[in-house]
């Protein structure tokens, strides 16, 4: 790897991590917008799960490819810093009373976010033939 490689991978680390929150952000929106929680009725905890899996499916398909083919070996670090970005986000909005339903959705939306980052990297990286694994 080259120096001037090495300092672009550098200069780009926090575009990428706060692009990496926005897309996080944007995921949630579109989520939400396409499965809308009925009011009332057993399907709004259902349909709330499902909206904390969909945004993450939608980071991971369009964050993973350009993160794995422009950091490599190094991807996952990153995108542990995106994780505990939007995690500190996460918990800084939740700061107030939250109930245990509510709780539990937030840790479910995360560790779907957190498993699909990772393992879409993880494909991404495999599927480009990165040799160092």
């Amino acid at each position: 790897m080259s120096r001037a490689s090495l300092a672009l991978r550098v200069a780009l680390l926090p575009v990428a991590v706060l692009a990496g929150v926005w897309l996080h952000g944007q995921s949630v929106s579109v989520a939400m917008t396409l499965m809308p929680v009925p009011d009332t009725g057993p399907l709004s905890i259902a349909v709330k799960i499902s909206q904390g899996f969909l945004a993450a499916t939608l980071n991971a398909a369009l964050a993973c490819y350009p993160l794995a083919r422009l950091y490599g070996r190094v991807a996952s670090g990153v995108a542990t810093l995106i994780v505990v970005s939007v995690l500190a986000g996460a918990l800084q909005a939740g700061s107030g009373a939250i109930t245990d339903a509510a709780l539990l959705l937030q840790v479910w939306s995360m560790a779907c976010f957190a498993a699909l980052l990772f393992g879409g990297i993880w494909l991404a990286r495999r599927r480009a033939g990165d040799s160092a694994r």
